[in-house]
């Protein structure tokens, strides 16, 4: 069975992912100009970014927060390799 997966460049949304308990399977850095994340994919994403672009969702400030540092550690520290 093939898994699941969804990407997105867009820095928010993927800290808001992340910070929602979806799991970041990798960075794809295929394009040297933009970084994709790449997540494990669960029934009710689309709906959730939806809600979190039209500001209809509440969000957890640390967990937000947190999911912020790591994203930005994650690239910053590939970035060096």
């Amino acid at each position: 069975m093939e898994e699941k997966i969804f990407k997105t460049s867009d820095f928010y949304t993927a800290a808001f992912l992340l910070s929602q308990g979806f799991k970041l399977i990798t960075l794809n850095r295929e394009n040297p100009h933009r970084v994709f994340f790449v997540f494990e994919d669960k029934a009710g994403r689309e709906k959730l970014i939806e809600d979190f672009f039209h500001s209809e969702v509440v969000i957890e400030p640390r967990k937000f927060i947190t999911a912020i540092k790591e994203l930005k550690s994650l690239i910053y520290s590939d970035a060096l390799r």
